[in-house]
C-alpha cells in the first residue's frame, strides 16, 4: 500500500467513513455537498476516501469473480474504520448482502445515511428546535434497494417529519407497494428510454402527483437521476414544470441553514 494512503488509513482508525459512491461523486456533486454539510452540522466527524466502485454493477452483470476481487480491495481500504455510512442504497446492499452474505467477507457495520441520522435524532443530537422551517409540499419516494431490499421505510419519513413547515403528501403506492422509478438493475445503462418512461409513468399514472406538489424527495442517487429524466419527458403535457426532485439531505441542509 502507498505510504500516504497507509498513513491516512492509520489516522482514521476507529472513525466513521462516509462512503460517497460513484453516482454521487460523479453525477450529483451538489447533493453530495448537502450530505457532507448535514453530517458536519450535526457534529459528526467523518472521513472520506478516494474510493472506487462498490462493485454492485459488476455483480449484477454476472462478473462474480471481478466483483469479489473489487470487494476484497475495498475492504482493505475500509476495514480500519469503526462504521461505514453511505447515502447510496446500492452501495448499502452491496456491502451488507453481496460482501457479507454472498462473498462471506467481513467488514465494519454499515448504515444508510437516513438510518445514521435517525440514530442522531434518538440520541437528541438532531432535534426539531435546531431546524428552520422549510415550507414545501413534498412526496417521499421509496427506493427499491433501500425499501424492499433493505427494509428501510420509516427512518426517512421520521426525518422529513422532523422538519417544521414541511408537508408530506402520501401517494397511492408507498413502502412495499411503491412503484420502481426504473433507475435500478442497470436498466438505464441498457435501455435508457425505457427507464425514463418508467419514471414518467410512476409520476403521472402510479403516484398521480398533485399540481401543488413542490418536490419529490428520495434517498437514492439513481432515483434522483432517473426521476429527473422522467420529468423532462412530461413537464409540458402534465404541468409539472416547477416540480423538483431532491435528495432528502438537501431538505435537511435547508432546515439546518444551508
Amino acid at each position: 500500500m502507498h505510504r500516504s494512503k497507509l498513513l491516512e488509513r492509520m489516522s482514521h482508525e476507529d472513525g466513521i467513513l462516509l462512503w460517497r459512491g460513484c453516482t454521487y461523486r460523479n453525477q450529483l456533486p451538489e447533493e453530495l455537498k448537502s450530505i457532507e454539510r448535514v453530517l458536519r452540522r450535526v457534529g459528526v466527524a467523518f472521513s472520506t476516501l478516494e474510493e472506487g466502485c462498490c462493485g454492485y454493477p459488476l455483480f449484477l452483470s454476472g462478473y462474480q469473480r471481478e466483483a469479489r476481487d473489487l470487494a476484497v480491495e475495498n475492504i482493505d481500504e475500509i476495514g480500519s474504520f469503526r462504521l461505514i455510512v453511505t447515502a447510496c442504497p446500492a452501495c448499502l446492499r452491496a456491502f451488507k448482502e453481496v460482501y457479507e452474505e454472498h462473498f462471506g467477507l467481513s467488514l465494519p457495520p454499515v448504515l444508510h445515511l437516513t438510518q445514521f441520522l435517525d440514530e442522531k435524532v434518538k440520541e437528541g443530537v438532531l432535534t426539531r428546535d435546531r431546524l428552520r422551517p422549510v415550507k414545501l409540499k413534498v412526496m417521499y419516494h421509496d427506493p427499491c434497494e433501500l425499501g424492499r431490499a433493505m427494509g428501510v421505510y420509516e427512518e426517512p419519513r421520521r426525518l422529513l417529519g422532523l422538519v417544521p413547515g414541511l408537508r408530506l403528501f402520501e401517494q397511492r403506492f408507498t413502502r412495499e407497494a411503491s412503484a420502481c422509478c426504473g433507475g435500478g438493475g442497470l436498466l438505464p445503462a441498457f435501455f435508457p428510454s425505457l427507464a425514463s418512461m418508467a419514471a414518467a409513468r410512476k409520476l403521472t399514472q402510479e403516484d398521480r402527483v398533485p399540481e401543488d406538489l413542490d418536490a419529490v424527495v428520495t434517498t437514492c442517487p439513481q432515483c434522483i437521476l432517473n426521476l429527473r429524466k422522467g420529468l423532462e419527458m412530461w413537464v409540458e403535457e402534465e404541468g409539472l414544470e416547477d416540480l423538483q426532485v431532491l435528495d432528502l439531505a438537501q431538505i435537511l441542509d435547508m432546515a439546518l441553514g444551508g
